[in-house]
């Protein structure tokens, strides 16, 4: 990815960071070497993560020194099992963490209970259907495959053989009560009323969840 002045200073929040609910005021922000001790991952490898948006990165300018987010690399580094974590391993991650699974493999509605009371889905899911219709109108005119699971819930893929995330629509306690989208995993993705979003949060997901 060729970058111009522009873009920088630049800090960018990547996929894991994400869907734990991090953000950029959550460091520190580390050097390569300290990422390099945390997670094993060598600067080519931690700079083509960053690139495709899977990580965090935070550069003041173009011959400045990349950073990274420590929390962040912290659980990416429990991704590997006998040495650096790969590629694989962080999809796979990001695979179920978008469809709904915590870091034990349990729902995200069974591991973060308290979470669910707090906002948990509406009783009106003739509404929710409403507000997942139109998202799915909208993703299929960019050609990807919607699936109704329920009336709070779609599985959205690529294709037939392609891994998909899941979308749910329900009510947020702490905005008042408002229709908002979030990820399968419980991750609040953007307000209901504003699907257009939605569908590029889907679209970037679905490039770094990848193929089968």
């Amino acid at each position: 990815m060729t970058l111009v002045v522009s873009d920088y200073p630049r800090k960018h929040v990547g996929k894991v960071a994400e869907i734990n609910g991090m953000t950029i005021a959550d460091g520190p922000w580390i050097p390569v070497r300290e990422a390099f001790g945390i997670t094993g991952l060598r600067s080519g490898v931690l700079m083509r993560w960053e690139e495709e948006g899977l990580i965090s990165v935070s550069q003041d300018s173009e011959r400045s020194p990349r950073r990274y987010l420590k929390p962040e690399l912290e659980i990416v580094a429990k991704l590997g099992t006998n040495g650096p974590p790969s590629l694989r391993a962080l999809r796979r991650y990001l695979t179920s963490r978008l469809d709904g699974e915590s870091d034990d493999g349990l729902p995200v509605g069974l591991a973060n209970a308290d979470t669910q009371k707090t906002d948990a889905p509406g009783a009106d899911g003739a509404e929710s259907a409403a507000f997942l219709t139109t998202l799915a109108n909208l993703l299929r005119g960019q050609k990807l495959s919607p699936e109704v699971v329920s009336k709070q819930r779609i599985r959205v893929t690529k294709d037939a053989a392609s891994r998909g995330v899941a979308i749910e629509c329900r009510r947020r306690a702490s905005d008042a009560d408002r229709w908002w989208f979030s990820w399968g995993g419980g991750v609040w993705l953007c307000e209901a009323d504003n699907p257009t979003e939605a569908v590029v949060q889907v679209k970037t997901a679905l490039r770094t969840v990848g193929g089968p």
